[in-house]
């Protein structure tokens, strides 16, 4: 008989819910101190209610689990004569970081702020026997709900004890920490039995803070000025003059801790409930009303006219294009990609810049697909720009996880369309294997990003191992290695960062400096290789290629070699 746990998870995993939903229940059963009875609650719920289906009991539960959830969002005042020592506590800066020193220039800013917010069981439901106290017995056990109250509850109690429940936080840290985008934990611990992680808790030396993935903070500040720069950072919460102050409880860390993932997640079905951004014209207004906004046809015959221009009078614009986009956009999160004004994209190509040029013109001449249209190419200095259309839309890494699931299975078919579609650019070059103009592949995933080109596939697959000194042959003993397959237009490359989404759908494939021709299966299996760890991802990725062949034997194929070959070797 299947435990609570494996069976509360599959009644979640088989309701007819949005990914987020799934997401939020899962966790409420996984991130519980105890999650088999946390699951044997949610099962009894759900057999309580014989007249409802499965999706309406659960989603009654979670109307439930964010009402008491949200209860820790509360931003209780806290009074001057707490303030004042908890600053003496952790001051003059926060609670993390506070033994450095501030930067020259900065105006610091710091508030107190409690970690469980003391008004959490001011809830009447909260009460004992309460509707929302039944869901925090079973994520909680009744020695942390007893210990919870005793920490949190304690106005009559003296000054220091209160101390537990506060710390100094600069106010970015504070905002994240509230809504559950941050959180803390202690370092180290080991134990599943509830009544030992509270001891490990209290002996924990050490605490580490992260952000939530995804919809992750930025520009996180801590109250000394340094900059929280990465996901994870370890602190001590040490105190300046601990005499009678007593530090912040590690206990109250951990409580949010389990509650900050179900905050975290509530955040994004809110987000997801108020829609994709409208979509925006990619054009430049000089003025408000639009008078002089480029539209699509503008765009075009001030494109043609503009090649009339000099090439070093339009190197030289695109130049300044780049700063000024710096300054508008921002800088690119891809150090050779600007957004600039008039709808336009700069790469200024490191590699195969000749190669993804004739890509872009021999995918724009045989295929609807949505990939960027050339506008311009050049040499400035040492850069050579590549000036695009600018497709709209965010990267799919950026949105995947606000995507439901009908728009990840639609943007799936869509991207199989295309893939069909540029299978069907022919290959004018006098090599079987080979980039666009008949030189050599490029690829992070084959030896030395490079190599051929060939004329049969078994050359090809030597190269694949070549740096290992052994043939494809003696690689695979026992194993057949891929063979004997047709080859097609490839764009080598649908990283997560390369196919763009617009309102739910595909609205562009970027970055064709990996296209060529290659075997049929190397569009999936590279595309899984880049999506390894996000099965999400892969699920897009299976079902687009389905209908396009079975390609999982030269996927294990594959497999074997990324072991040997994890990077470009």
């Amino acid at each position: 008989m299947a435990s609570p746990r494996l069976a509360a998870l599959e009644l979640i995993s088989l309701a007819r819910l949005e990914p987020t939903e799934h997401l939020l229940l899962k966790q409420f059963v996984e991130g519980a101190v105890d999650p088999e009875r946390a699951a044997q609650y949610l099962l009894s719920r759900v057999d309580k209610s014989p007249h409802q289906d499965v999706e309406t009991c659960l989603r009654c539960f979670k109307k439930d689990w964010r009402n008491l959830v949200t209860t820790l969002t509360s931003l209780d005042p806290v009074p001057l004569r707490l303030d004042e020592l908890v600053r003496r506590r952790d001051g003059p800066y926060c609670s993390i970081g506070s033994i450095d020193p501030p930067k020259k220039g900065i105006v610091l800013m710091s508030e107190s702020a409690y970690i469980i917010p003391p008004s959490m069981f001011h809830n009447i439901d909260l009460a004992k026997e309460g509707r929302l106290h039944t869901i925090l017995d079973a994520f909680l056990s009744p020695l942390h709900i007893a210990r919870l109250r005793t920490l949190i509850q304690s106005h009559n109690a003296e000054d220091g004890a209160i101390l537990r429940n506060l710390w100094l936080l600069s106010p970015s840290i504070h905002k994240a920490f509230r809504g559950g985008h941050v959180n803390v934990a202690p370092c180290g611990l080991t134990s599943k039995s509830p009544e030992t992680e509270l001891q490990e808790i209290d002996n924990a030396p050490e605490f580490v803070m992260r952000t939530l993935y995804p919809e992750e903070p930025s520009d996180l500040v801590l109250g000394n000025g340094t900059c929280f720069q990465s996901s994870r950072q370890k602190f001590k919460c040490s105190t300046l003059e601990s005499e009678g102050l007593n530090p912040p409880s590690r206990f109250l860390f951990a409580i949010h801790y389990r509650f900050s993932a179900a905050l975290h997640l509530f955040y994004i079905e809110d987000k997801i409930a108020r829609g994709w951004p409208q979509h925006r014209s990619v054009g430049v207004g000089f003025l408000r009303n639009g008078v002089y906004r480029f539209n699509a046809l503008a765009r075009g015959i001030f494109y043609r006219v503009w090649l009339y221009v000099p090439q070093w009078a339009r190197m030289w614009c695109y130049h300044l294009l780049v700063r000024a986009g710096r300054w508008l956009y921002g800088a690119s999160s891809w150090q050779d990609v600007q957004r600039v004004p008039f709808g336009l994209v700069v790469k200024d190509c490191l590699r195969s810049y000749e190669n993804e040029v004739n890509a872009l013109r021999l995918v724009a001449r045989h295929t609807s697909a949505p990939a960027p249209r050339i506008v311009d190419t050049g040499v400035y200095g040492n850069k050579k720009y590549l000036v695009m259309s600018r497709l709209p839309g965010q990267m799919l890494g950026d949105v995947l996880h606000l995507m439901s699931y009908a728009e990840r299975d639609r943007f799936a078919d869509k991207l199989g369309e295309c893939v069909a579609q540029i299978r069907q650019i022919p290959n004018s070059t006098p090599y079987l294997l080979c980039d666009t103009l008949g030189g050599p592949l490029s690829d992070h995933r084959i030896p030395n990003t490079c190599g051929g080109p060939f004329n049969s596939e078994e050359d090809f697959n030597d190269h694949l191992t070549s740096h290992m000194g052994c043939t494809a042959a003696v690689f695979f003993s026992g194993q057949t290695p891929p063979q004997n397959h047709s080859i097609y237009f490839t764009h080598s490359d649908f990283h997560r960062t390369n196919l763009l989404v617009d309102q739910g759908q595909l609205s562009g494939i970027v970055d064709w400096e990996s296209a060529g021709y290659k075997p049929e299966y190397w569009e999936y299996t590279k595309a899984v290789w880049t999506s390894l760890g996000d099965p999400i991802l892969q699920a897009i990725f299976h079902r687009a290629f389905e209908k396009l062949g079975n390609y999982e034997a030269e996927l294990a194929a594959e497999r074997k070699l990324w072991r040997y070959t994890p990077f470009g070797v």
